[in-house]
This record gives C-alpha cells, sequence and structure tokens, in this order.
C-alpha cells in the first residue's frame, strides 16, 4: 500500500486537532448557549457565496505573503491553521506563482490543497454571438480574467491586420472580436485574449467569404455591419439567410432598414441609459425612433456607420450568401418559438404583424 503524502498526512491531523479542540472546549460546560457558541466562530469569507474569486500570486511570494493576501481577499479565515498546515506539509517553500480560483467558505485544509495543486490549468470561457465589447469585457471580469483597466487598454491598442484595413477611421474593433469558447489561464490577459478573438476572425473570415462580399459591393466593414445587425435579430438560427436577405433587398432598394437592434444600440450611446436600460433596451418606445443618431436605421436609409455587435461566423456567411428569396419584411411569428414570418409586400407584412398582435405571445408582452 502506498504511503499517504506529508499533506494528506497534514489535513488528517488538522481534522482530528479541530475534533478534539471542539469536544474539549464544550466539554463539562453546562447550558452553553447558542448565541455563546455562534460568538466564537470565525467571521464568513467575503469571497461571494454564489461564485468564486480568483487571486493571482506574485513571482517570489512566501507562505506569509500568501497567506496574509488570502486573508485580505477574504478567502481564508484561520490564517493561523493555514500557516501551520502549509509548514507540516512542507509547503511553504514550494508554493508556486500564478492564478488560483477560490469559492466561498473554504477550510484551510481545502486552501493548503489547492495551493498545493498549483496553479489553475487552462480554463474555457464561450463569448457567444451578438455581444458588444463591453458585454465580452464583463464576461472576462466575472471569470476573473482580465480587470476593466486591462480590457479597456486592449481594446484601444493599436492592432495590424489586412482585414481591419477596410474601417473607416476611428471605427473600434466592435464587429471584429469573433466569438467562439476561448482557453485562459493565469497567463491571459486582456491583449492577448483580444489578439486571439482577431485571429480566430481572421483564420475563419476567408479570402472567398470577403470576395463574396465584394461581388455583392460591400467592403469587409459592409458585411460585418450587416451581419452584426442580423445577429442581433435572428433568435433562430436557421433564419439568418433569410433575415440578411430581406436587409439586402431593403439595401439594394434603398428603403430604410428599420432595424430594431440598431435604435437600441443608438439608445445605449446616450449617457446614463446603459445604467438605466442595459445594453439593449428591451421595450422600444416612439422617442426611440425618433432618436436622432447615424446609427437609428428608422431615420436614416442604409447601413449604419459600423457593426452594433460581435457577429458569429453563420451571420457573416449569411451576408455573403443569402437566401433567394424577394422578401423585404419580416415579423415574430405568433407561434411566440422565435422565429418569424417574412413578406414581400406590405400588405402580407401588415397581415403578419395583425396575427402576431391577435396571439397569446404578443398579449404576454
Amino acid at each position: 500500500m502506498p504511503k499517504p503524502s506529508r499533506l494528506s498526512a497534514a489535513l488528517a491531523i488538522y481534522a482530528a486537532i479541530i475534533l478534539v479542540g471542539l469536544a474539549v472546549a464544550l466539554r463539562g460546560v453546562p447550558g452553553v448557549l447558542a448565541s455563546d457558541v455562534r460568538d466564537r466562530v470565525p467571521p464568513r469569507s467575503a469571497v461571494p457565496a454564489n461564485g468564486t474569486t480568483t487571486i493571482e500570486l506574485p513571482q517570489g511570494s512566501n507562505a506569509e505573503q500568501i497567506v496574509e493576501q488570502l486573508e485580505k481577499a477574504g478567502v481564508v479565515r484561520d490564517g493561523k491553521a493555514l500557516r501551520a498546515l502549509l509548514d507540516f506539509a512542507g509547503l511553504s517553500s514550494k508554493l508556486q506563482a500564478g492564478r488560483y480560483r477560490f469559492t466561498a467558505d473554504l477550510p484551510p485544509a481545502e486552501i493548503a490543497r489547492l495551493l498545493a495543486g498549483g496553479p489553475n490549468r487552462p480554463q474555457v470561457i464561450t463569448l457567444r454571438e451578438g455581444l458588444r465589447n463591453e458585454e465580452i469585457g464583463d464576461a472576462l471580469q466575472k471569470e476573473g480574467v482580465v480587470s476593466p483597466a486591462d480590457w479597456d487598454a486592449a481594446l484601444t491598442t493599436p492592432r495590424q491586420a489586412v482585414f481591419l484595413e477596410s474601417r473607416p477611421t476611428g471605427m473600434s474593433l466592435l464587429g471584429y472580436l469573433l466569438p467562439a469558447t476561448y482557453a485562459f489561464d493565469e497567463k491571459t490577459t486582456g491583449n492577448s485574449m483580444v489578439q486571439s478573438m482577431l485571429d480566430a476572425f481572421g483564420k475563419q473570415v476567408t479570402p472567398e467569404m470577403i470576395a463574396a462580399g465584394k461581388n455583392r459591393g460591400m467592403t469587409l466593414h459592409q458585411v460585418i455591419t450587416l451581419a452584426s445587425i442580423v445577429e442581433r435579430e435572428a433568435a433562430n438560427a436557421g433564419e439568418r439567410p433569410l433575415i440578411a436577405a430581406v436587409f439586402i433587398n431593403r439595401l439594394t432598394q434603398n428603403v430604410p432598414l428599420q432595424a430594431d437592434p440598431t435604435v437600441q444600440f443608438a439608445v445605449s450611446r446616450v449617457p446614463g441609459n446603459v445604467e438605466k436600460f442595459g445594453y439593449w433596451k428591451k421595450n422600444l418606445q416612439d422617442a426611440d425612433l425618433a432618436l436622432n443618431s447615424p446609427y437609428n436605421t428608422y431615420l436614416n436609409r442604409g447601413l449604419p456607420p459600423g457593426p452594433i455587435a460581435n457577429p458569429g461566423i453563420d451571420s457573416i456567411k449569411a451576408v455573403v450568401n443569402p437566401a433567394p428569396v424577394n422578401y423585404l419584411y419580416f415579423v415574430a411569428s405568433p407561434a411566440c418559438d422565435g422565429t418569424h414570418q417574412f413578406a414581400a409586400t406590405l400588405a402580407q407584412h401588415n397581415a403578419n404583424v395583425a396575427q402576431f398582435n391577435a396571439s397569446q405571445c404578443a398579449k404576454g408582452n
């Protein structure tokens, strides 16, 4: 039988000491009140109970400094016990720098085990289609990958890529951070994450796709701009080519796109509105549709100045290869399943709208 590790022995001894200490403390003490015991319990961890916290242990940190950092972060409740465990297990001089993730209210024994295992292995995060750069930053910050300042700096760092050359002067990277599942570890920074997303874009948006857009008279920036609108409109993945066709037909006939997501984007650019309504205001009002903004496609014909979100590869493909239909309109289906009803004429569209308004789906909103 293999011998137990020094850490395992330390954890076992620690558990025994805790149990014996508790028994001795309560033995022969009549009438111990629940409030007396509660007052002696160490304070709960400051780590959110419904999540995790990420701690970056700097290079060269010794055990004392690491325990202090964990105490300040609210990860460890009993620093003395943790120090004793690390010393007994011979880990005090062997702890590795890097990024560690801890959940709430971990006992010293579990923290020692996690520290002994070294920095967390690479993890993954899935960034879904249709997010703005700020929303991506929020997701990365929640996972402890980047700080707000790190992400903001990464977004404004100059980038060199052929596919970025069709952007008008002053345009951000919005639209070019390809949604996908990405790995991250303790070495990941905002800069490396942005570069990974741009690299993925460069690999998946092929020269053939760019050429197909040019054949339709569209620069890559225009393709990505329209794809971002398609992404926000298409709740059903199979409808992307149909929705793309509607907007392309409207552009061809010089009909305003009248896409609600562009108005939502315009509304969010007004100072204070993100705090009030979030990044995508749900119930648009007449005043919103009349908002004076180059992104308001109810007031302005053609495409807005740039993307409103980061589209997935399928929405980009839908724009360069739309469905061969003559539809000019679509409205949510009365089935309330995320699909739409499409129409080539205004009369047919009005009938579809009336059908939707009479449905339980509309009444539920």
